[in-house]
């Protein structure tokens, strides 16, 4: 599709004729498209009223770049659709009576069914956080199809939906050519969908459930065949010839379930208890989670657990757009600063559609309070064995299911066993220390941590003492949003004097190594230091270059200090051996150290202390909203040349100059207690 017709986000609502609510659920099929571009294919359709669907099974109108009929029927089959080719020339033959009435092109309300309501999950608005785009309250009331008047005949009008789908054609679905949506957007009307099918077929039962006790042995034989041919393209590759072929490891049977519909009850219209007030950023649609408030321990944090459950199934499967939604409607939530009372009350959010008050009324009404679709990230096996392995530090998504898919390991004993000679040092560091790196580190441990690193860092810089104050060490992450129990260290050093900071980073792991603080270095980076410490160039939006570009060191932290008051009778020098050779109890623990020049010290610790969510949100509304660039090393125009904007010239301590960037933003100062997006 040519991105030139929806690529000026400002035009998106110019033509207000222009309206989706009667197609049938879509599904955009992201095949050979960006990130970016999908985003804005979604938000044109979301904004007209589109019933928008991440789940290929429920969609019954698909959007794609592909043009060839066969390439659709494998991009569905590998969504878990299994379809069968209908001609498209007599796949309905209409009688006399309704080809002489009907329009000579059909639209694509033709496909619409009454009563089909809208489950699909919210996509994030890029353009605004002002108002959603996507108010899916506007799909929980059913749609009459719309009369066609006498002196409109004789034009392209879409037909009714009785008269043009039969209860018999629900099954059907077509692929279409991205150029529809181009077309429609041109003439600010739906056009014809015609000539843009590239497939139209029926959905069928998956082979291997299809059963049938007359066949004979020869037709099973040669259905078996069928069934293999089709398979091959997406089954995994075999196993070796090892003990791993007799393992019976099925994979989920779905991941997308669909949930269960919200109902309105008459006593729920009838309710006489208002629901509290509405916050600020309710009223105002406000979309981007950095202008929010979200508390460590919001009012509806055991429901937001269940979600945070789903969304890290969403990851398991590789679905980057249900993370994102998930993401999107659990910050939501979580600054939300009352409890849910019932399921409408979730709809009035930014960011929450049916589908989550569909979850919530599940949750409401189950005894245990949980949603069934969670319980399968502790069920399932196969999303119990990815969940472990992306547990390993430096194993991602894609590595874990390659681990599991391609390698066929089951445990961490498998990767032992079977694979260690294959990993990276980084891996085996991860599978050395699983279960330390999983516990949790307390805050008066972190608060250690920062005072030992704090003091090398003034021993390896002596002079930084001249001004009295020496090198900053400011505890960020977790800690510093208010976590008991901290998952790592995050610590930011920085001075006033960019001599001080420059190859610091360097010096301070030599001078903890030296002590036996540190047992391993996972990864050392000077990308600040090699650019003169000066803020990183923009480039255009090149997604390649991560949100950070600072000196830091990742390290794993082990105290060398441990007792050891066992009687001996050994002389010193053998008492001295045997201490060395003694195991160390300490846990592990993973540390990070950050380096920041001091100009650009507020944007490090703004980079490094909200969650995850709440920084993406920052950097969408820098760009959005201001035409900037923001990450953890400063902020720079996007347009004339990448300009840097010092936004925190004024502050004389670091607080004050993470505050100057956060106003000087746009988004308003809060502090990091309120950044717990989850």
């Amino acid at each position: 599709m040519a991105d030139d017709s929806i690529s000026d986000t400002s035009s998106l609502h110019d033509d207000h004729g222009l309206s989706f609510s009667s197609c049938p659920p879509i599904f955009v099929l992201p095949t050979h498209l960006t990130l970016e571009s999908l985003h804005r294919i979604e938000e044109a359709l979301g904004s007209r009223g589109a019933r928008l669907t991440y789940d290929a099974s429920e969609a019954r109108l698909i959007l794609s770049k592909i043009g060839q009929k066969k390439r659709a029927a494998l991009e569905l089959r590998s969504r878990g659709v299994w379809t069968e080719d209908l001609d498209l020339a007599t796949s309905k033959v209409p009688d006399k009576r309704s080809r002489i009435h009907e329009p000579a092109l059909r639209s694509v309300e033709a496909l619409a069914e009454t009563g089909v309501a809208d489950l699909s999950t919210e996509t994030e608005n890029e353009e605004d956080g002002v108002r959603s785009k996507y108010d899916a309250r506007g799909h929980l009331k059913r749609r009459r199809p719309r009369s066609i008047s006498s002196d409109r005949s004789s034009v392209a009008s879409p037909p009714s939906v009785s008269s043009s789908l039969s209860k018999e054609q629900t099954d059907i679905l077509r692929v279409v050519r991205l150029e529809w949506l181009d077309r429609c957007m041109e003439t600010k009307g739906l056009v014809s969908i015609d000539p843009f099918v590239v497939y139209q077929a029926r959905k069928v039962e998956h082979p291997a459930t299809q059963t049938s006790s007359t066949d004979t042995k020869s037709a099973q034989a040669s259905g078996i065949l069928q069934r293999a041919k089709q398979d091959a393209a997406f089954r995994p590759p075999p196993a070796p010839p090892n003990r791993f072929a007799r393992r019976t490891h099925k994979a989920p049977s779905s991941q997308h379930r669909s949930p269960k519909l919200y109902r309105q009850t008459t006593s729920e219209n009838e309710e006489t208890n208002p629901l509290p007030p509405a916050p600020d950023w309710v009223k105002n649609h406000i979309l981007y989670a950095c202008m929010r408030s979200a508390p460590l321990y919001p009012p509806n944090e055991r429901f937001i657990d269940q979600l945070v459950q789903i969304r890290k199934m969403r990851e398991l499967t590789l679905d980057e757009i249900g993370v994102r939604a998930y993401s999107t409607s659990i910050a939501s939530i979580a600054a939300y600063p009352y409890e849910f009372r019932r399921p409408s009350e979730v709809l009035t959010l930014p960011g929450c559609d049916v589908k989550i008050a569909n979850l919530f009324a599940e949750y409401q009404q189950s005894e245990e309070g949980t949603v069934e679709e969670a319980k399968a990230l502790h069920t399932d096996p196969v999303l119990q064995v990815l969940d472990q392995f992306c547990n390993i530090w430096g194993v991602g998504t894609k590595t874990a299911r390659d681990f599991y898919y391609h390698r066929q390991w089951r445990d961490l004993d498998d990767i032992v066993e079977h694979g260690w000679n294959s990993l990276s040092r980084v891996q085996q560091i991860g599978v050395k220390y699983y279960d330390e790196f999983l516990q949790g580190i307390p805050r008066r441990e972190v608060e250690a941590i920062a005072k030992i690193v704090h003091r090398h860092a003034n021993r390896v810089r002596p002079d930084a003492r001249t001004d009295g104050a020496g090198v900053d060490c400011i505890v960020v992450g977790g800690y510093r949003r208010g976590k008991e129990i901290s998952g790592d260290v995050d610590l930011i050093l920085s001075h006033r004097d960019e001599s001080v900071t420059k190859n610091l980073v360097v010096d301070m792991v030599g001078s903890l190594e030296s002590e036996g603080w540190i047992t391993h270095t996972l990864a050392l980076h000077m990308t600040t230091s090699n650019r003169d410490q000066q803020t990183l160039p923009y480039k255009g939006d090149d997604t390649r270059k991560h949100f950070d570009s600072l000196d830091k060191a990742l390290v794993v932290w082990q105290d060398p200090h441990f007792d050891d008051s066992a009687p001996s009778s050994q002389t010193d020098a053998e008492d001295c051996a045997r201490q060395k050779q003694k195991r160390n109890p300490n846990p592990h623990r993973r540390v990070d150290i950050i380096i920041s020049p001091w100009r650009t010290v507020g944007c490090a610790v703004l980079g490094w202390s909200g969650d995850t969510t709440f920084e993406r949100d920052l950097r969408r509304y820098a760009k959005k909203a201001r035409g900037w660039k923001f990450d953890s090393s400063g902020v720079r125009e996007r347009a004339g040349g990448g300009q840097v904007i010092d936004l925190e010239r004024e502050g004389r301590t670091w607080e004050e100059r993470e505050r100057l960037v956060m106003e000087g933003l746009g988004v308003g100062w809060r502090p990091p207690v309120e950044r717990c997006t989850r």
